[in-house]
């Protein structure tokens, strides 16, 4: 996760603004009504008190940082919070009076151009959030890591290595003459030196299209100057308890 602090701060900026452009739509459209006018009167005596205390604590807040009393971060906040409650005094007092005027086309047109401006810059914040948060494309398993936190990165740094560890696969190898025989759908029957008394299903989902010599970890000298097909069995790990690199043996029911 990336530190998005600020754009949650702008977030609520940017809500603040959306909401006032899409109040003053509003009342554009469908006129004053009593109701109306005193809704926005009361929408601009608060926001003038929240300007009033922002104005304060930013007045305190500059003294305590002239005299190294806070951090500059905790003197920006507040400016921060300074500026949300001017922008918002500023809508509210145009707000009411536009409210008693009739609204013209141009008007409605403008108010209108500003809501979806707001809606956008909502918006745009938000996928900023989004970004700041490491999301895997699919579900899965961490078997590696690759950074620790704290760690500066360059772009396109990997951080952990997942792994769907619900079905593992097994490449056996098999020689020429038994290709043949090896179909794909083909099940298998696998056990693992780790668990001597079991066996798993598994299925054959890939032949390879060309021979290979045999690896040199896999068979014995003798049999390594042979040329195999690689062929992959696919078998369920419902309970995570097979792992990568375990030893194992497979037979293809033919």
């Amino acid at each position: 996760i990336i530190d998005h602090e600020s754009y949650e701060l702008q977030l609520k900026q940017s809500e603040a603004a959306r909401d006032f452009a899409k109040a003053q739509l509003d009342l554009l459209t469908n006129g004053a009504r009593k109701e109306d006018i005193k809704l926005v009167e009361e929408q601009f005596n608060q926001a003038k008190s929240n300007f009033d205390l922002a104005q304060k604590d930013k007045e305190r807040f500059q003294s305590l940082y002239d005299s190294q009393s806070i951090t500059k971060k905790q003197f920006d906040d507040a400016s921060a919070r300074f500026d949300i409650a001017q922008s918002q005094l500023n809508s509210a007092k145009e707000n009411l009076t536009k409210i008693k005027n009739i609204a013209r086309p141009e008007e409605i047109r403008q108010a209108k151009s500003n809501f979806e401006k707001a809606e956008a810059s909502v918006a745009l914040i938000q996928k900023s959030i989004a970004d700041c948060f490491v999301t895997a494309p699919f579900n899965g398993t961490i078997v590696k890591t690759f950074a620790e936190k704290g760690e500066m990165l360059s772009m396109l740094s990997n951080l952990f290595k997942i792994s769907d560890l619900s079905k593992v696969e097994l490449v056996i190898y098999v020689s020429e003459k038994d290709l043949g025989k090896i179909k794909l759908g083909q099940t298998a029957e696998v056990s693992i030196d780790t668990y001597k008394d079991k066996t798993y299903e598994g299925k054959v989902i890939y032949i390879s299209p060309e021979a290979e010599f045999t690896p040199k970890n896999i068979q014995t000298k003798d049999e390594r100057t042979k040329l195999v097909f690689a062929v992959k069995i696919e078998i369920p790990n419902p309970n995570f308890e097979l792992k990568a690199g375990m030893p194992a043996d497979a037979v293809v029911r033919l």
